[in-house]
């Protein structure tokens, strides 16, 4: 019987299987994909993704490979009217480190491989929850029976674990929809991330490794047509820039919302990452939220601590993300043209003050007062 057998095998579930493993647990993690995504998908590791990173191993390779983001611009009517210096927030990673997911998760892979050979179960898709004690937890997965001392749900916002228990997942579909894409970088804007604050809705731009740049944009809605040609039509139209659509090595849609399950333990079973909370993903904020859900959830229960400490401990973590991203989708939006000089002049008011420049670098990077650190040893 394993410690804890994890559903999932993204970042956050390879993550708590190498911080369990790490602490002489023993683990297995099933993932229904029998290869990895070859997709950039998230990129944004926040500084407390970062310390995660490190404290499983794969920090410096992860600094080698990715970029960092160490501050940003407000751009409108092709002119700054904000800028953003995360060197004010201090500390160990001063900046957002830019790294497509599918490299996170390989570092990942090859470190849980390292730790706990074999312990990784391609092709393994969950089942159901067989029973549960006190003590221990069976279900069915890959076609074989299992039992463990815990079940970790990591299997996103889909989460067929979540489903599985009946657990609810209150929450509202938002009416934000954009479209990105990842292209080559012509914007010299280096290691700088941009808001384009155009009047028919934001555009905002990262900067990737190997010279690419990830674009999104706003949309009101999708209408089918998800090609680099439309998003670079697009990008063109609202910042000037002028990109090759040819070049362009991924392109999706998606659309937002906010929802959220009103515990994150059930018994034996605990919900983690996305499949415990669905973040609007403007901010990228939700990766970063999800490895600090793996981090709660690998201390507690290495330390044989009362599990139900994690509802405390990270749901309200949830809603405060959720509200910043809410308030970035709203910023965001399309205005009238009459607005538009109004807003600018707000927002250039607002970002002359020291204090709240550092504030929004803080919230930005997940580095404010209300971040709540977990224990390492």
């Amino acid at each position: 019987m394993d410690d804890v057998a994890i559903i999932g095998a993204g970042p956050v579930g390879l993550a708590l299987a190498i911080l369990l493993a790490q602490r002489g647990r023993s683990v297995r993690v099933f993932e229904q994909r029998s290869a990895p995504v070859a997709h950039s998908r998230a990129i944004g590791l926040h500084p407390p993704a970062q310390k995660v990173l490190e404290q499983v191993g794969v920090g410096p390779a992860a600094q080698r490979g990715g970029v960092q983001i160490r501050g940003g611009l407000g751009i409108s009517r092709g002119r700054s009217i904000a800028s953003m210096d995360f060197s004010a927030i201090g500390g160990q990673y001063p900046y957002v480190l830019s790294l497509p997911q599918q490299v996170t998760e390989q570092l990942l892979r090859e470190r849980l491989e390292q730790l706990a050979p074999g312990s990784l179960m391609l092709a393994s898709a969950f089942e159901q929850v067989l029973g549960q004690s006190g003590q221990s937890v069976e279900f069915a997965a890959g076609g074989a029976l299992h039992r463990a001392r815990w079940l970790a749900g990591a299997d996103g916002v889909r989460s067929a674990v979540r489903t599985d228990l009946g657990v609810g997942f209150a929450g509202r579909d938002h009416r934000d929809s954009y479209l990105m894409g990842d292209f080559p970088d012509t914007t010299g804007l280096a290691h700088t991330a941009a808001l384009f604050l155009h009047q028919e809705g934001i555009v905002e731009s990262f900067p990737l490794p190997g010279a690419l740049r990830r674009w999104v944009v706003r949309i009101e809605q999708t209408q089918g047509d998800e090609s680099p040609g439309t998003l670079a039509e697009a990008i063109c139209q609202r910042t000037g820039y002028l990109l090759e659509a040819e070049a362009c090595t991924m392109t999706s849609y998606f659309g937002t919302a906010t929802r959220m399950v009103p515990s994150m333990v059930h018994g034996r079973v605990v919900l983690l990452g996305d499949a415990a909370h669905q973040i609007s993903p403007i901010g990228g904020q939700g990766l970063s939220l999800g490895l600090a859900d793996a981090q709660a959830v690998a201390h507690l229960i290495a330390a044989r601590a009362p599990i139900e400490a994690l509802d405390d401990l990270r749901l309200g973590a949830a809603r405060s993300t959720a509200r910043r991203a809410q308030v970035n989708m709203l910023l965001g939006r399309a205005l009238p043209r009459w607005a538009v000089p109004l807003r600018d002049s707000a927002i250039s008011c607002l970002a002359s003050s020291a204090w709240l420049s550092e504030k929004v670098a803080r919230d930005f990077t997940m580095t404010g007062p209300g971040q709540r650190s977990i224990p390492v040893a």
